[in-house]
């Protein structure tokens, strides 16, 4: 008798948690495509080449300034 009791409230709590995390993914997979149909909006405001969000920094390199050459003192 203890050990179908144990089984059945086992069975219990395990279905709880399972129909549980089940529920909370499908809730944020509904957000997320609530969140990509927002962004869509904005599609063509946003820079399709900026993938790490910072601007222009790493497209497009600094120029390079010429060292000048200093001469050497003897002393």
């Amino acid at each position: 008798m203890d050990n179908t009791l144990m089984f059945v409230i086992g069975s219990v709590i395990f279905v709880a948690y399972i129909s549980g995390y089940l529920m909370m993914v499908h809730r944020q997979n509904q957000i997320q495509i609530e969140e990509e149909k927002n962004q869509s909006l904005f599609v063509g405001k946003t820079d399709e080449v900026d993938v790490d969000g910072i601007g222009n920094y790493g497209r497009f390199p600094k120029e390079k300034v010429a060292k000048k050459k200093t001469k050497k003192n003897p002393n």
